[in-house]
């Protein structure tokens, strides 16, 4: 029997592979086209996005910030929450709007700050970790990233400040802390530790003739 885990997979490699797929803007175009398409496939009772969880239920949450999970899955009793990052770098391309033509048009920003993306996804994947263990309706989940910067899959030297939130392929360790954590983009960002050894691979996607990396990591 196939898991709730395994099928949710397999639906958003779908996604992220099939060959007619629109450019996306930004993460919440991401979110919206991917629960619309998730929603389409009716595998799951309830696709829900933005679902609300008070951070004062979860042990040992250290963040400040509300907890709304990107997208929620649910198959009879059991829920899957899946959590989502899209980084960008600056892209122009011509755009039909209006039945227009638009020449070189800014559709996709040079977000920058790598660092940060990286912390905010290994974020994820900790805010995942205690959702699962305190619903007992929660078996898995998923962190996905995607982008078309490939500085993300470098390994990263190993005196960055944030070596150890780097993403590149490969197994990743349990620590997640900053080496130096008085920098001032770790301010508020603080050091964690997630619950064992994740496996990042990469793969690749296209987006309207531009190329894209993803990985998917199951917690």
């Amino acid at each position: 029997m196939v898991s709730l885990l395994q099928k949710a997979r397999f639906d958003i490699e779908e996604f992220l592979l099939r060959k007619d797929k629109e450019l996306l803007f930004n993460e919440r175009d991401f979110q919206m086209h991917l629960a619309t398409f998730l929603r389409h496939t009716s595998h799951y009772d309830d696709v829900d996005v933005e679902y609300y969880v008070p951070f004062s239920e979860l042990k040992d949450y250290i963040w400040e910030n509300e907890l709304r999970l990107d997208i929620l899955l649910r198959k009879a009793d059991e829920f899957l929450p899946i959590e989502l990052k899209y980084k960008t770098k600056l892209l122009e391309k011509n755009l039909k709007r209006f039945n227009e033509n638009l020449a070189k048009v800014t559709v996709m920003k040079n977000q920058g700050a790598q660092d940060l993306a990286m912390y905010d996804f290994w974020k994820d994947v900790r805010r995942i970790e205690l959702v699962r263990n305190r619903f007992s309706a929660v078996k898995n989940g998923l962190a996905i990233f995607l982008t078309n910067d490939k500085s993300y899959l470098n390994t990263g030297r190993n005196t960055s400040n944030n070596f150890n939130f780097n993403m590149c392929e490969g197994i990743h360790h349990k620590e997640k802390h900053w080496l130096r954590p008085e920098v001032s983009t770790a301010k508020g960002r603080p050091n964690f530790d997630v619950e064992k050894d994740y496996n990042i691979h990469w793969n690749k996607s296209v987006f309207e003739e531009i190329d894209f990396n993803y990985c998917i990591v199951e917690i």
